[in-house]
Order: structure tokens, then sequence, then C-alpha cells
């Protein structure tokens, strides 16, 4: 567990207990140096002049009067200038649950990690000494990276498929500018970061002049970079219910495509708590979000700034939004580069789709390039589209977040479909004249191993997302979402892989996890088909005759 620290403006609340106690404090200083003194006076006080008289009534009610004053004035500091003079910092400590632990890799912390991913060579992948079948399903994150080496067998993780329920909004809020500390990255060139770098960034990478480096998926995170290579991290306030950056991604995510004002105003601001605010509130707010996002940008920039040895960076040169007229985009200094990496990789894939190299061989495997595109996608899909901005404000969101979830969710799910139907391929007709046919028998069952891996992950989590437009349950035959169709054609896969392995387990988890999440998601209206319960049926017939041969044979054999 972490902490995460941003800066946020003073609330209404936090406003009226500062003025509060501050004309308290005065009031009982009055109190007792000049009200108390006088009470004794006023047993008297219609034998004093009239003048005499409102200065003893003065004095004896000066609490209220400086309680009045004070807090007034008080309130109107705070009001005028409390936010710039006095930015307080939020700390709230990050809470990294991990529904299942794993064995051999570390919990994969909030932080904007880099994944690496090597597809390895024909050589470099089939080693001349024998491997054994990988532990399987192991819990992680899709982005985690699939390492192949000579000896050790890499641990194939399934995405973390978290409970369709939202979660507290606490937990998420403050991880959303995580990633956003104010420190300064030299880019020192390695072998080891030059490859993660050209890896999760097929963009051009030497720029012309600065740029400002957005990131959408799971969270929203920003960062400065100049034309040598160095990086600041931009800490942008999130705003009451994260309004800031859901507004920054509705811009971004189209990536210099004109917004209507209007519409952004009704539709992004105009939700929540500001549900029943007039048209003049709702754009109140609207200019207040540009205000505080362009005052975060500038304080990155004047942080760079300071160091004298850098490049600096003039204001001018960068900014969040272009305009006109009643229409914003997204400024020609920023980059969608999440965003961006995805649709690189997954235009490596439709383009091979394109030209026939899917169906090329009679194997049915696929080209190594378009391996190492699909691992490298699923490297860069880090989560969902603002995946923890919606689980912590799901009221904030509208319709429009419906069709970049799904957009990408079709990217992600895809390379991952074409990795499991490669290995399932690999584990039937691997063949290496190297290795001993003892040698190809197990790098055979390796491969259907991680086919298996692959099939449960994605039958998992193609429904996990509420938002999904392709998740949805008609509750007629062959009516079901996409979604809903291919993930329990997964689902049979993965128990047919499992089959020939011999793993009953692993078949019963597999299938109960699959309906536990299939019931909660339809709200229990969700039936089988009776192909996967054959399939559940004859794949552990397959695992029972496996285990009773081997015994008939060791039996026969002591006779």
């Amino acid at each position: 567990m972490f902490a995460n620290e941003y800066e946020a403006s003073f609330s209404d609340r936090t406003r009226l207990t500062i003025v509060i106690s501050c004309g308290l404090a005065a009031g009982i200083l009055a109190l007792f140096f000049l009200s108390l003194p006088n009470w004794e006076l006023l047993t008297q006080l219609f034998e004093f002049p009239a003048l005499i008289r409102a200065s003893i009534l003065v004095k004896v009610f000066s609490p209220l009067l400086c309680l009045l004053l004070i807090g007034g004035w008080v309130w109107i500091f705070l009001w005028k200038w409390g936010d710039s003079w006095f930015p307080r910092t939020i700390r709230q400590k990050e809470r990294v649950v991990q529904a299942i632990p794993t064995r051999g890799t570390s919990q994969r912390e909030v932080s904007s990690l880099q994944y690496k991913s090597e597809t390895p060579t024909q050589e470099q992948a089939y080693p001349f000494k024998p491997l054994a079948v990988p532990p399987l399903f192991q819990l992680a994150h899709p982005s985690q990276a699939h390492q192949y080496t000579a000896h050790v067998l890499p641990n194939t993780p399934l995405p973390s498929t978290p409970d369709l329920s939202w979660c507290s909004s606490e937990s998420v809020r403050a991880q959303e500018d995580e990633g956003s500390v104010n420190e300064k990255t030299a880019y020192v060139p390695s072998p080891q970061k030059d490859a993660s770098h050209n890896e999760h960034t097929p963009v051009e990478t030497h720029l012309s002049s600065p740029s400002i480096d957005i990131s959408l998926l799971k969270r929203v995170r920003v960062q400065l970079c100049t034309v040598n290579g160095t990086t600041q991290a931009v800490k942008l306030r999130a705003g009451k219910n994260g309004i800031r950056l859901i507004l920054l991604a509705y811009v971004a995510w189209r990536k210099g495509g004109a917004v209507d004002r209007d519409k952004m105003v009704t539709h992004i601001i105009g939700r929540g708590e500001r549900r029943d605010s007039d048209t003049e509130q709702l754009s109140e707010v609207f200019d207040g979000i540009k205000k505080f996002l362009r005052a975060d940008l500038r304080k990155a920039v004047a942080l760079f700034n300071q160091d004298a040895e850098q490049q600096k960076i003039s204001e001018k040169e960068v900014d969040f939004f272009s305009t006109e007229p009643g229409f914003y985009w997204l400024h020609p200094s920023c980059r969608v580069t999440d965003l961006e990496t995805v649709e690189h990789y997954y235009t490596v894939i439709t383009q091979a789709r394109k030209d026939g190299l899917l169906d090329e061989k009679l194997d049915g495997t696929i080209p190594n390039k378009v391996v190492q595109a699909c691992e490298q996608l699923l490297n860069a899909y880090t989560g969902d589209f603002l995946q923890d901005v919606i689980q912590a404000y799901p009221d904030e969101f509208g319709s429009w977040v419906r069709e970049p979830v799904t957009l990408y969710r079709d990217y992600y799910l895809e390379a991952l479909w074409l990795l499991a139907l490669h290995e399932s391929t690999l584990g039937k007709t691997f063949v290496a004249d190297a290795l001993s046919p003892e040698q190809n028998e197990e790098q055979r069952r390796y491969h259907s191993g991680r086919a298996a891996q692959r099939f449960r992950e994605y039958a998992l989590y193609a429904i996990n997302s509420r938002l999904d437009n392709k998740v949805k349950f008609v509750y007629k035959a062959g009516r079901d979402g996409e979604r809903v169709v291919a993930a329990e054609r997964a689902i049979r896969r993965c128990i047919v892989e499992l089959g020939k392995l011999g793993k009953t387990d692993m078949i019963d988890q597999s299938y109960a996890a699959f309906k536990e999440k299939m019931r909660v998601i339809s709200e229990g209206n969700w039936k089988p088909k009776p192909e996967t319960e054959r399939d559940v049926a004859d794949a552990k017939k397959q695992t029972s005759a496996y285990r009773f041969s081997a015994l008939q044979a060791e039996t026969s054999s002591q006779h």
C-alpha cells in the first residue's frame, strides 16, 4: 500500500470551518478583554450619558461583532485568494486489492509501470532442453508481460476481474493523480530502456517542439516531453468528482476532432450533483475547469524551467485546448500516447488480416510479426478507458463513454484471441527436429497450457464491464451480445485444452468462475449452452481416462 498526493481547492465546507474558527477566536478574545470588564456597568447603564451608554453596549456585545467582522473578512479572503495562496495537499491511501495471491510475480501497483515484452525467434522460443507445462491461471492484469526463458517457464497471468459493482470512490480518488509527482526524469539511453520505449511508443519520438503526452487507459496521466527527451509530470487537480479529468478525457480521446461547447456543458458537466444547475452555472463550472487545468499545466512548466541546464519551455508552446467560437479540440502540442500505441499495433493485425497472412499457413499458426504485435498491444493495454475514474464516479458519465470503452476492448480482445488460437495450434502441431519425441511432446503440452490460460483470460475479461456495448443478454437463442457469445466459446476452448492436459481440477475451477461471473452480470438469467456442458463432461472423461489408463498400466506391470 502506498499514498498518493495531489492539490485540491478549498471546498465550501472547509472555508466555513476556517471562518467559524477565526470568528470564535476573535469573539473569545473580545469576551475576556472587552465584554466581561463592562458587564458590571450594565446595572448603572441609564446613569451615564447617551454616548457612554452606546460605548458600553458596544463593548458588551463585542464578541458577536468580532465574530461577524473577522469571519466575514476571512471568508472574502479565502474565496478570492485562498486557492492560490494556500493550496492544500490531500494524502490518501490507495488500496491494492489482490483477489488471489500470485506466486513468482509481484503485485502490480497502481503506478504506471512499463512492462517489457519479448517475442522470441524460433530458435529462442524452443530451446533444446525440455520444458514442463506452465503453472495455470495466476491472477494479473492484461498488461502483464509474457516472457519466454530457456529453463523456467513463464507464469502467464490472467487479468484481474474486479467485482462488477462500482467500487468506493475513496479508493480510486487517490489514484487519479497518481503518476503526477513533480519530479523531472532525464532520459538516459540504455538498451533495456530503449527497447521498452520503442515497444510502447511506436509514434515518432524525435520532437521538434515540446509536447504534452496524455494517457487515458485505466486513469488519466499527463506529462511534458521536451525535444531532448526530458519529461516532467503534470500534477492535475481532479476537481469535484473528477470533473476536470473527465472533461479533458472527453476532448482528448477524439485526438483533434472538434467538440461542441454546448454539448460538453450539457452532457459532461450537467450530470451528478450539477444535474439541476442552470446553463449559466454550468458555464461557470466549465470556465473554472479550463482555468484550473491550464493553471496546473503552467505550474508544471514553471517547475521544469527552474532547472537552468534545461532548455526552457514557453507557456505559449503547450496547451490542452484549441478553440474557436463554440468549439474545442485537442491542442496540436498534445498526444494521446497510450491510445495511439494500441491503435498502431492493431493496425498491424488488421493489415495482416487484409493481406491474408492470418490464414496463410497450413498448420494454422500466424506470422511472428503478428504475434509480436498482439503481445505488445496486450502490454500497452493497461486497463479499460478511464476505468478507475468510472469506478470512482459512475454518476458523472453519460452514454458517450460506452463508445471508447467498447472500441479499445475490441482491440485488446482480438489480440488476445489470436494469441490463444496460435498457442492452441502449436499445442497440436509443434515439432522440432532438434528435439527428442519426449521433448516435442512437452513443448506441445506447454503451448496447450498457454492456450488454456489465454482462452480463460478472454472468457472472463470479455464480460467484466457493464459499459461495453457488446455485453448484452437478450435471453433468446442466438440473440445475446457478441461478448457473451465469444466468452462462452472461449471457455469451451479453455476446457478442451485442459482436458488434453488432464487438469480436472482446473476444469472445475475455470468453469465455476465463468458461470459465477455470468450469473452476476446477467442477474441470474444466463444458462450455458448444451454444447458447453457436453464439452465439460467430455473433458472430464478424458482426464479420467488418462488417470485410469495409467493406473491400469501400473497394475498390469505389478502382476
